[in-house]
């Protein structure tokens, strides 16, 4: 299919509702020559379009663009079931996810009724360690639910980055999943999915349960239906223990595995991410998981306990309600943390470096650039810095540094998704660390760098380079608007150049 001319598309972004009158407008003022080219150029540059809307136009797809009140701007993951897009609201612009039933489940009635399931149990689940639904419906055969967006990736991922997770910032995680789970079982709600790629892991450190895909209304029974590989899991733990279908005990159970596998770096049953069925069915052996406490990373005797007895196969030995498990990891942690307090527990070595061998943490907090807050009753929205890091420490010390300077910080582990990210959001600065990342990872910045002038933007950036890549400066662009570091470099040098490239707002 031939691609659609722009001038025909500069038609329909407007009569799509994604764009008024007034902002063609004045993108056509903006435009070098007034042209529909340089007029989409000038709406993408100017973040009234985004480049997967103009690619869905130029393809000759009209549709997909609005469910409900949100606007979908593009695309983020996709599943078995289901994608998920990036979208905000039509009026108010409040940053949303947008999930909507693949087209081949549409028919199938069994389908689209767990998809509705799953929205309105996420729609009664009120929760800070939950994603909202905010709202669900039909549109011309499509199946949609609208969710709270959070800034952040799934925790298999977090864990990809990380050897292991140590208590002192795992048991916030693990405090904040566990409050989570017990609301939902007092709401009659089981989760029925709960592995890594389930949980979210905000920009702002906080746990939050997402995808109640077979979530089961305690009250409701369970007609046969589709199907899903997700199910083997539960139903063969639910054979072994002879526990009934959609247990409560269940989901302690899987949540025990996420706690034993961020404390130790290690899966318990290594085959649970198999794609292979038979031999998930056939090996499942859920008494034969290593004990926690032999790992090399397990922690003190009394969190082994909990996680272990999380674990129980025996039904009766296992935790019987997500608040007696909650009741004990929060007697736990205050009791950790009033050790650490008094000296008794090793706190993280403190170094000075920005390098990738060394634990990166400043040796004080970064003093706020004053910048007042507001200017004629308005608030002075934050510049957005996106950082692509692969080093859990370091992203963590980016974020801190960031914020307490009065910039938003968004932070990627992956050098492709960051220029994905960075094409389709509005970013004032990057702050690109090509360590850890490899060398080939520069072709994703020129990428990134070439795609900001293809709109006739300057692209600010920081190129944080390793000792040994020094040799990779000859591959960047000749550019004012890049500062290029050769590590190891102080924290100091980092926030000056971030300053010099993007002065805080006044």
């Amino acid at each position: 299919m031939p691609e659609v001319d722009a001038d025909t598309i500069v038609d329909q972004v407007v009569m799509l509702g994604l764009v008024s009158r007034e902002q063609l407008r004045e993108a056509r003022a903006g435009a070098e020559d007034g042209s529909p080219e340089a007029t989409l150029r000038t709406l993408v540059r100017k973040g009234m379009l985004t480049s997967w809307q103009v690619d869905r136009l130029r393809k000759g797809d009209p549709n997909g663009f609005f469910y409900g009140d949100a606007k979908v701007l593009f695309h983020l993951a996709e599943g078995t079931f289901a994608r998920v897009y990036r979208g905000e609201h039509i009026h108010t612009r409040q940053p949303l996810a947008v999930k909507v039933l693949r087209q081949r489940f549409a028919q199938i009635p069994d389908a689209v009724d767990r998809f509705h399931k799953e929205a309105e149990a996420g729609i009664r689940l009120r929760h800070p360690n939950i994603v909202q639904v905010i709202d669900e419906g039909r549109q011309e055969n499509r199946h949609f639910m609208i969710m709270e967006y959070v800034e952040g990736m799934n925790l298999r991922d977090f864990m990809r980055l990380r050897v292991h997770i140590p208590p002192e910032q795992a048991l916030p995680l693990m405090i904040g999943m566990a409050r989570g789970l017990a609301y939902s079982f007092q709401n009659g709600v089981t989760h029925r999915d709960i592995k890594g790629t389930n949980i979210l892991i905000s920009n702002t450190g906080e746990a939050k349960l997402v995808d109640f895909g077979l979530a089961t209304m305690q009250s409701d029974e369970e007609r046969p239906g589709v199907k899903s590989q997700r199910t083997v899991d539960y139903s063969a733990l639910e054979r072994t223990c002879r526990s009934p279908k959609g247990d409560p005990r269940s989901d302690i159970y899987f949540l025990g595995c996420v706690f034993y596998q961020m404390l130790t770096g290690a899966l318990p049953m290594e085959e649970a991410e198999s794609k292979d069925m038979l031999r998930k069915m056939l090996k499942r052996s859920f008494g034969a998981i290593k004990p926690i406490a032999e790992h090399r990373y397990a922690p003190d005797e009394e969190l082994c306990s909990i996680v272990e007895k999380m674990m129980q196969i025996d039904l009766k030995a296992r935790y019987q309600s997500m608040e007696v498990v909650l009741v004990d990891l929060e007697s736990y942690k205050a009791r950790f943390d009033a050790a650490r307090a008094t000296g008794n527990a090793i706190a993280p070595k403190e170094v000075d470096e920005f390098n990738a061998e060394l634990v990166f943490l400043p040796r004080a907090e970064p003093e706020p650039i004053p910048t007042p807050a507001k200017i004629d009753h308005k608030v002075v929205p934050s510049q957005t810095v996106l950082c692509i890091e692969s080093q859990a420490e370091i992203q963590d010390a980016l974020r801190k540094t960031l914020t307490a300077m009065g910039y938003r910080p968004l932070v990627l582990s992956d050098a492709e998704t960051g220029a994905e990210r960075f094409r389709e959001a509005n970013i004032d600065a990057v702050i690109f660390d090509t360590d850890g990342l490899g060398d080939e990872s520069v072709d994703s910045f020129i990428d990134m760098h070439e795609k900001a002038h293809e709109v006739e933007e300057q692209l600010k950036a920081i190129v944080l380079l390793g000792h040994k890549q020094g040799h990779l400066q000859e591959k960047l662009p000749n550019d004012d608007q890049l500062i290029v570091l050769v590590k190891p470099i102080k924290m100091k040098q980092l926030q000056d150049a971030i300053v010099k490239l993007l002065p805080p707002r006044k």
